[in-house]
Parts: C-alpha cells; structure tokens; sequence
C-alpha cells in the first residue's frame, strides 16, 4: 500500500535542500567571491548531490545566484502605513535588519554590483527605485514632501544612499554590526531634508524597526503546506565523462554562446534531496 503522505515529505525536503543550498551559496559567495566558489564548492558545503543540486539549478552556479537575487530581495514584513514616507523608510530599515542577518542577502547586495549583473542573474535597483518613486509620488499627493523634491532623483537618491551606506559600513567596520544604526541616521537625515515639518514627529526612526517589522511578519505569515507532487520530477546528472561541470564566471565583455545542448541521461538518485549516502 503506498503510504499518502510520501509525496508531501518529498517535496518538503525538496524545498529544504533548495534553500539549504541557497544559504550556504550565499555564505561562500561572501566570504570566497562569486567567481571564487566553485559548483563542487557548492554542493559540499550544502551536504547534498550533485544530482540534487543540478535538479533545482540546472543552470550551475548562474541559477544559484539568479534565485538568490528573486527569492532574498522582497518586500517580506513591509506593512501599510499611514504616512507615504513611513513605508520608505520601514522596507530600508526592514532590509538593514535583514543584512545583518543573512548571508544570502549579503551576497545579493556584492552580486548586485557586477557591472553585468542586469544581464546576467539581475540587479534589485531598478525595482526598488520604481517602489520609492511610488511612494514619494503618493506622498506628495498627500502633502507629505516639500515643495522642491523631485520625486524621481529622490527615489534613485534613496536607493544609492542605502546602498552607500551598508558598503561603507561593512568596508570600514569589517562587519555589518552597525548597519541598522548608520542606515537609520541616514534615513533620518534624508528624510528631515525633503519631509514637511509637521510629519517628521510621526515618523519612526528607530534603530530597531525593522528587526520589530520582519519578526512580527515571520511570526504571522503561516508557513506554506505544499501540495502532493502527483508525479515527483526524476534527476538527469550531468556526468563528468560527458558534460564536464564548468563555472561560468559573469564576464561583462564575453559574448553569449549560442545553441544549447541535451544534457546525458543518469540513473535517478533514488532519494534525490537526500543528503549523499556515503560508500
């Protein structure tokens, strides 16, 4: 009799090999650079195969940091507020907090900046410029904003100074210990230049909202159940012999290869998000 709630685990541990993976890419991103970690790099240090690892990122090491960029830099624990200007400064303070705490994040932010980066695994700037511009746009509607902001160099300004201000802290500090201090200065101050005075009493600034933000929303958001997979995906290796593992390293002046290739077919892992059963 098969037994129903196979499925269900499978695909849960499949979830958790993913984001196993992510995690510990994101750390070797950090501390060994892009370039510098390895695919075999990579699936040691998550403790999975090499099957399990090509079944979530058949891609190599490009897919890793395409997913890390779409799955880390989100508006998680940003809530409504009633001042415009309150929700500008909550998702900075949100991600400050979030960086001091992620290695995934903090590869996002070193990967964003590789001058190829828009055309390779993507880049969060434009996205969190058009949020901003958003948000300033509805904020001088309301009477928020005096009177000579220019709502679209703001939203760039916003964004190069957050990002400004999490290198330099890093670089000079060594860590990222003091992030959410200098980014809620920096707010502070930014905020005060371009705000109608009458607002600014409103508005937190506090060192510790976004650790306050992102707790209350992971302790309220339920954790998704995933439907049984009616027919699990089955692993296709890439073996040595004939699909050497390559590292592409982005490099901003080399041309794409065209054509693609199928890759050989392996016998399936039988548990293929298993960890590997040693010899």
């Amino acid at each position: 009799m098969s037994n129903p709630r196979r499925p269900r685990r499978r695909q849960q541990r499949a979830i958790d090999t993913r984001q196993r993976i992510l995690d510990t890419a994101g750390a070797l991103f950090v501390t060994e650079s892009y370039e510098g970690a390895s695919v075999s790099d990579l699936i040691t240090a998550a403790r999975t195969s090499k099957g399990a690892f090509y079944r979530h990122f058949p891609g190599g090491k490009l897919d890793v940091a395409t997913a890390i960029m779409e799955d880390t830099l989100s508006m998680d624990g940003l809530r409504e507020q009633r001042l415009m200007l309150q929700e500008v400064i909550d998702i900075g303070m949100i991600l400050a907090y979030r960086i001091s705490h992620e290695s995934a994040l903090q590869a996002a932010l070193m990967l964003s900046f590789h001058s190829n980066a828009p055309e390779t695994y993507g880049t969060p700037w434009p996205d969190w410029i058009v949020f901003n511009t958003g948000q300033l746009a509805e904020a001088r509607r309301r009477g928020e904003l005096k009177p000579f902001v220019d709502v679209a160099e703001q939203a760039h300004q916003i964004a190069g100074n957050w990002a400004g201000t999490v290198l330099i802290s890093h670089t000079l500090d060594r860590h990222l210990g003091n992030v959410e201090a200098r980014v809620s200065r920096m707010y502070r101050n930014l905020v005060t230049a371009i705000a109608v005075p009458e607002i600014l009493p409103e508005l937190d600034f506090s060192v510790n909202r976004g650790n306050h933000l992102y707790t209350t929303f992971l302790q309220t958001t339920p954790d998704p159940s995933p439907e049984p997979d009616p027919s699990p995906e089955r692993d296709f290796v890439p073996e040595p012999d004939f699909a050497p593992e390559r590292d592409f390293a982005p490099a901003p002046d080399s041309a794409q290869e065209s054509g693609s290739r199928p890759a050989p077919y392996a016998a399936p892992d039988p548990d293929p998000d298993g960890d590997p059963v040693a010899g």
